[in-house]
């Protein structure tokens, strides 16, 4: 049933070595009744024996707690390439070619040994005379002939489990298109270049992060292309290390430190819609002086602005232990998959109840990104498609949190979280004044809740799921009621809209002129809520 190429019957050989019955059956007969997977220990074995495209797609794997448990996310979050280094002849031509002149000629000093040899790239140190030491990234000859046959095959298993009775419950082929998506990105180190430059500039633009306290190693445009990266060369201690912790209570202290990371990330997931996805201990490197650095920008996570707004109106939702909001905020960001019925009523209950046992204990007891590693797997039974940018987003809270408990054990990701999302929420809605905080809030969700309301029923009418149950019988009473309806929905937003205006106007106005104008729409706004209020009130005697 299977490709009979030699690379194919690797793959086959080295399955069936370690007894996976299901790829095992899949790849021999082209379909399986046994779907269980192997242990973790020895899905990382096989994976690893398979190659660099089979590394990615567990690394993958690790950044989807909706579709793998605990155990199995912790695994393959450790798993890495074990590839043997390129010789150094091998390989400079290649640099030689890239750099357009020798490498005694671009560098002052070059030590041939690799520091670290990955599955796509060696990495060595050299140095600059402007710059002092750098590091010297180069793309392994012959890898990316190796990631298109391997994305071949990748893509014939995908498409062969999909027509199993797993192919109903995950996306085979999409996730395969992930994995070489993101190898294909992995081997253009533009692209990493480019991610540490707008990383970097997020972090200049922070308005909660003092100034050069967390940043990104400098990156050598000049001698950089598509198979070389040359960056700053960082000597710092991981930031769980004795050395680091030494350095930041002399330093900025590790309170603000973990206040500082997490107002950085805060702002990269809900502002900038494109955060670093794996900062894990050995991506945040400390200085003597106390400051931090972020390594690797090779994994990132993009939201569109949809994606984004609606992220954060999950979170707020799901800090307010709002069920209902939280489910149809859910439904937006994962949408399920053509054809697939989701019972929205039990997943809310299914959702009230995880909100309700997991906001049970203090807020500082409070595992976030367990809790959404369980939101996600909730979603995912209930029919709904969660986008790998989510789990990307959950994987990047692991970290994070992770960090933050290990530097300040009274550290709370939540209880950090509120406050600066409120920020972010008033800087959004241009209301700096506390006291309108929640009028901002209260109208933002208005304005956001009535396009969705009025899509999520034009939605379900198109697809046969919204049902009327209307008696003939004064069916002229009915027709009236929902014209007026109608009409005071269209009053409210109108009301909201001008309530919002005012404020804005009087925050910002520096003229007499716009104060008057901004005066003028309060007082039609009240006027009309007053005459919305009273109206109700009539109406509601009837």
């Amino acid at each position: 049933m299977f490709d009979g190429s030699s690379r194919a019957l690797e793959i086959v050989r080295i399955v069936s070595r370690h007894e996976w019955s299901f790829l095992s059956q899949l790849l021999n007969r082209g379909d399986a009744s046994e779907t269980r997977l192997p242990l973790p220990s020895v899905l990382c074995n096989i994976l690893t024996e398979l190659g660099p495209v089979y590394v990615k797609l567990g690394q993958l794997l690790s950044t989807r707690p909706d579709l793998l448990g605990e155990d199995y996310i912790e695994a393959l979050s450790q798993l890495q390439a074990d590839v043997p280094a390129v010789p150094w002849e091998q390989l400079r031509p290649q640099l030689e070619q890239e750099l357009g002149c020798s490498v005694d000629k671009a560098f002052s000093t070059f030590v041939d040994t690799p520091i670290a040899a990955g599955s796509v790239g060696q990495v060595y140190k050299a140095t600059l005379p402007e710059l002092g030491a750098v590091a010297v990234k180069v793309l392994r000859p012959g890898i990316a002939a190796q990631v298109e046959e391997d994305g071949r095959l990748l893509r014939k298993i995908a498409a062969l489990a999909a027509a199993t009775s797993l192919g109903s419950l995950y996306d085979f082929v999409g996730l395969a298109d992930q994995v070489l998506e993101a190898l294909v990105r992995e081997l253009d180190f533009r692209i990493e270049a480019s991610n540490t430059l707008r990383l970097q500039r997020s972090l200049e633009g922070s308005s909660f992060v003092p100034d050069g306290q967390i940043r990104l190693p400098h990156v050598v445009q000049q001698l950089s292309s598509r198979s070389v990266l040359v960056l700053e060369w960082i000597e710092g201690a991981s930031i769980l290390s004795p050395e680091a912790r030494e350095a930041l209570e002399t330093g900025p202290g590790l309170v603000a430190t973990t206040t500082a990371l997490l107002g950085a990330f805060v702002e990269q997931y809900f502002v900038e819609g494109f955060f670093h996805a794996d900062p894990h201990p050995g991506n945040l490197k400390v200085l003597a002086d106390g400051r931090v650095i972020l390594l690797d920008a090779g994994m990132v996570g993009l939201f569109d602005p949809r994606t984004r707004s609606n992220l954060l109106d999950l979170v707020l939702a799901l800090i307010n232990q709002d069920g209902a909001r939280a489910t149809d905020v859910l439904e937006q960001i994962a949408p399920p998959a053509r054809g697939v019925k989701v019972d929205r009523q039990h997943l809310q209950r299914q959702l009230d109840q995880l909100i309700a046992k997991s906001f049970s204990k203090p807020l500082e007891e409070l595992n976030f990104a367990l809790f959404l590693a369980a939101l996600l797997q909730l979603a995912n039974r209930s029919g709904l498609r969660v986008p790998g940018t989510l789990g990307l987003f959950v994987k990047s809270v692991t970290n994070l949190e992770g960090v933050g408990n290990s530097l300040n054990p009274a550290f709370s990701f939540t209880g950090e979280m509120q406050p600066l999302v409120a920020q972010l929420l008033a800087r959004a809605v241009m209301l700096p004044q506390e006291r309108l905080m929640q009028f901002g809030l209260d109208l933002r969700n208005l304005t956001i809740d009535s396009p969705r309301q009025l899509s999520q029923l034009l939605r379900r009418f198109s697809s046969d799921e919204l049902v009327f149950a209307i008696q003939l019988e004064g069916l002229e009473a009915v027709r009236s009621s929902l014209e007026r309806l109608s009409q005071r929905i269209s009053l409210a937003i109108l009301v909201a809209s001008l309530l919002l205006s005012a404020t804005v106007m009087a925050t910002l106005a520096q003229q007499p002129l716009l104060r008057d104008v901004s005066e003028g729409l309060f007082v039609g706004a009240t006027l009309f809520g007053l005459w919305l209020i009273v109206s109700l009130l009539r109406s509601s005697r009837r």
